[in-house]
């Protein structure tokens, strides 16, 4: 069988999900279950021998199978193997054969498997994470564990916010795998400030847990030159291109980074390759499997040590799946792989807000998924909304109930501390009370020295915490019956989704366009409306024909090309734009051309525009740097901006400007807002980078090796 033909059986095997259809799945029942059947004939050395992608990554995967034992297997039909996996000798089989099962075989049977039997799979299988002393008898990943990661994030990158939203988990008994901030933003001085400020959290507190700052690993270990750095992070993905596009580096190269590292977290989620244009004709299923088998393979190479995978599935959007059957499937399907690959793996249980799947629908999912996949840990944050990244997912008040749900406990050494801390009661069960963060306030800050009574320090906490309630921080809230949201908690959820829901079909303002843009071309993406650019984001990649042909005048008419060019889309929050563009761009201009750069006399306004479509405008302009200011998605209770800047031009100075370019060329400036990263901020940012990558001649990845 050659490949392609295989890539499409494995294709159209799937359950359908919207990603799939751009590499050749299908809406067809029969062709669907026609196609299973074919896959589950087809035996382990069959598939195993067929090359899906030549890159780095296949090299790699191929290099971490013990041969041995695959050629023990190979004569096995998928068909017999799902029969075991179904079995009674499950766990005792997988124990054996794992590290020979390749991750297209895995990703295989999975595609045969029922949600039921998916579910009988995945509790079947335990991979707790080695642990260097005893701690107990409930240890992560271990039958009896189920854990979470506290996610503090802070649109501003608050170090008040950070503190209390990770003091107010620990109330709930959550964090006993880790504690990870994704940055607002994402330069070194954040990422730096942010690793002492986590350090300080878990050593003053003595918590027997990790940290980390969700960073790339090119950062982090520029980082690692200025302070201590815990966890090493980095996204995976299934094909090289994809990782390279995200990272600038293949696989060898993020085995060096790997190996600086005391402890390795990664995250993967099914469906980056295909909307990055990078899937190389594979499907989402067996791009998500390649993850894993990546992820193995860098425990391999990095032998001895910790290392965790979290799989966030819904965090793209419609254009991979938009329903709640199609998250608790890709739930199933990617516990069941990270298991057999011997990964111990979490979940972000999640949904953003243009899927449209409501906080309600998700509660009851999470709680199914907890049931029916046995993740080892899921993601809490202080509310189901994250104040950052705008998505929904599990809040501390749901872990509580999720811990009876499931019959399993914390690790051992985690509650204990709790419980000596004050934070659990006890009997090691959480009040919800405020008085408990407060108390740990008072401990945190005698920790690092402060001399002050505990009581004015408890006092001190309280009235912060009122602040930050102020602020719309859903902290010290506590909890109703059953670890529910209280009615408070309960309307601001509501009222972000519903907001969040109108801000996805906002416009952009012709006034706040008039007064920010002197002079403007107003041009349209070939999305045909609102709901074809929601799902099908290829659509907002690039200028309709008729428009592109206007811009292009533009370069034509005997003027020399800009030096920057500014362009502005709505994006996935037009409101983000009526809101802040004329804080940001009249003075930012100003302030480029003050430094002497030469700015584009006119604007391109994009209606219906991503990212990508900046990159189609500055093919048909030619500037040597791209300003894309953008509307982010909505879902933070903040209508943020970003802006992303490109330098165009290769190292022999041709331009590069293609719409396909690689993310990974780009700097963005993120969570521009008052509550955010302000204005004046901002503006200082992108002057700053603007001279950067005029000095450097490069952006993005390619810059960051001369922070």
């Amino acid at each position: 069988m050659n490949r392609e033909r295989i890539k499409l059986i494995f294709a159209r095997a799937n359950e359908f999900r919207e990603g799939d259809l751009l590499v050749g799945g299908t809406v067809d029942e029969v062709v669907r279950r026609d196609a299973q059947k074919e896959i589950s004939a087809m035996n382990i050395g069959t598939i195993s021998h067929q090359v899906f992608v030549e890159d780095a990554i296949s090299e790699a995967l191929s290099r971490s199978i013990n041969r041995q034992l695959l050629n023990e297997i190979a004569h096995l039909a998928i068909g017999d193997v799902k029969v075991i996996l179904t079995g009674t000798t499950c766990a005792a089989w997988v124990s054996r054969y794992r590290v020979g099962l390749p991750s297209e075989v895995i990703a295989a049977l999975v595609k045969t498997m029922s949600n039921d039997e998916l579910s009988q799979v995945s509790r079947s299988i335990v991979n707790t994470l080695p642990n260097k002393t005893p701690h107990g008898p409930v240890t992560i990943g271990s039958a009896q564990h189920f854990g979470s990661r506290i996610q503090p994030n802070s649109p501003g990158d608050s170090e008040d916010e950070i503190l209390f939203s990770v003091l107010e988990g620990l109330t709930y008994g959550c964090g006993d795998v880790i504690i990870g901030l994704n940055p607002a933003s994402d330069d070194i001085e954040t990422i730096v400030r942010t690793e002492i400020l986590l350090q300080s959290i878990v050593e003053r507190l003595q918590l027997p847990t990790r940290y980390c700052v969700l960073s790339d690993m090119v950062k982090q270990s520029a980082a690692r030159a200025m302070t201590k750095v815990d966890v090493g992070f980095q996204s995976l993905a299934g094909t090289s291109k994809a990782l390279v596009g995200m990272l600038g580096l293949d696989v060898e190269g993020l085995v060096a980074l790997s190996k600086g590292f005391d402890g390795l977290y990664f995250e993967t989620g099914q469906g980056s390759e295909v909307t990055n244009g990078s899937a190389e004709g594979v499907d989402m299923v067996t791009l998500e499997s390649r993850c894993y088998g990546l992820a193995r393979y860098l425990g391999q190479q990095c032998l001895g040590k910790w290392m965790i995978v979290n799989d966030v599935a819904g965090f793209i959007g419609p254009e991979v799946f938009r329903t709640g059957r199609q998250l608790m499937r890709a739930c199933l399907e990617d516990s069941v792989m990270a298991k057999l690959h011997g990964i111990t793996m979490g979940l972000d249980v999640c949904s953003t807000f243009h899927m449209g799947i409501a906080p309600s629908e998700l509660r009851i999912l999470t709680e199914n998924i907890v049931r029916m996949a046995a993740p080892s840990y899921l993601m809490a944050v202080a509310g189901n909304a994250d104040p950052m990244l705008g998505y929904l997912t599990t809040s501390y008040r749901e872990h509580p109930r999720l811990r009876n749900v499931a019959n399993k406990c914390i690790s051992s050494v985690m509650e204990n501390r709790l419980t000596a801390l004050g934070a659990l009661d006890s009997e090691g069960r959480t009040t919800g009370m405020s008085e408990r963060t407060a108390h740990l306030y008072a401990r945190y800050m005698k920790g690092g020295g402060d001399s002050r009574p505990v009581d004015v320090l408890q006092t001190e906490a309280l009235r912060k915490i009122a602040s930050l309630q102020e602020k719309g921080c859903d902290l010290g809230y506590g909890f109703g019956a059953e670890y529910s949201e209280p009615p408070l908690v309960s309307a601001r959820l509501d009222s972000l989704y519903r907001n969040a829901r109108r801000a996805l079909y906002a416009t952009l303002d012709a006034a706040v366009i008039r007064d920010c843009c002197p002079h403007y071309l107003a041009v349209a993406s070939n999305a045909t409306d609102r709901e074809d650019y929601l799902c099908h984001p290829a659509s907002g990649e690039l200028i309709h024909k008729k428009d592109a042909a206007v811009v292009y005048r533009l370069n034509a008419q005997g003027t020399v090309a800009p030096q920057l060019q500014f362009v502005i889309s709505d994006g996935l929050n037009a409101d983000s734009i009526n809101e802040s563009l004329r804080s940001i761009l009249p003075e930012l201009r100003w302030s480029l051309q003050a430094a002497g750069f030469r700015v584009g006399t006119v604007d391109v306004v994009i209606k219906n525009g991503r990212v990508r479509a900046g990159y189609h405008v500055a093919q048909l302009l030619t500037p040597d740097i791209l300003i894309h200011v953008i509307g982010e998605r909505p879902g933070t209770g903040l209508n943020q901006l970003s802006a992303y800047m490109t330098y165009g031009r290769d190292p022999t100075g041709n331009f590069r400007w293609s719409p396909e370019m690689d993310h990974s060329l780009t700097t963005a400036i993120c969570g521009i807002h008052p509550r955010g990263k302000r204005a004046d901020a901002a503006i200082n940012d992108m002057v700053t980078c603007v001279r950067r990558m005029i000095e450097y001649k490069r952006s993005g990845i390619l810059l960051e090796c001369y922070e």
